[in-house]
């Protein structure tokens, strides 16, 4: 079973900025994900598919930092969101897709939400120790929305 979760958040100033910042990265990651695909299709006759870009972003990362700075499910979901566009395309429900405006990508989604169990192994004792962890978007105290990276923001 597969569960969405819209919330309408109310960030201070501080947290709004780094959003928009996020979000201009996402796109500008979109962007030239778009161009990597067109570049790679004239030169091998093939599409590139989406787990080829982000191996292609693991590596990135490494070479440019501003990519560190967006957790990495909004940018892992970028790869998604052009993968449906040609899909769309394809299926002939939707122009080819475009380079994205400022004005034409206005959001970001974390696929994971919520406490996960994780196993954590001691590399000396060998004991296998259970842990609660946090994802990057999760409830937090007071029903904020906590978010990796921005802290706690009010929602409705």
């Amino acid at each position: 079973m597969i569960l969405n979760y819209k919330y309408e958040i109310y960030p201070t100033e501080g947290q709004k900025k780094i959003l928009i910042r996020w979000i201009n990265i996402c796109r500008q990651t979109y962007n030239s994900a778009l161009l990597d695909k067109q570049r790679y299709y004239k030169k091998h006759k093939k599409g590139l598919k989406r787990t080829d870009l982000q191996k292609k972003q693991t590596e990135d990362k490494k070479k440019y930092l501003i990519l560190k700075e967006v957790p990495s499910q909004p940018l892992q979901e970028v790869f998604f969101r052009l993968e449906k566009a040609f899909e769309k395309f394809f299926n002939k429900e939707a122009k080819y897709p475009k380079q994205k405006k400022f004005k034409d990508y206005n959001s970001i989604t974390f696929t994971q939400f919520g406490m996960a169990r994780q196993n954590n192994k001691n590399k000396k004792t060998g004991e296998i120790k259970r842990q609660l962890v946090r994802r990057a978007v999760s409830l937090g105290k007071g029903g904020k929305l906590q978010i990796s990276g921005l802290g706690l923001i009010h929602i409705t």
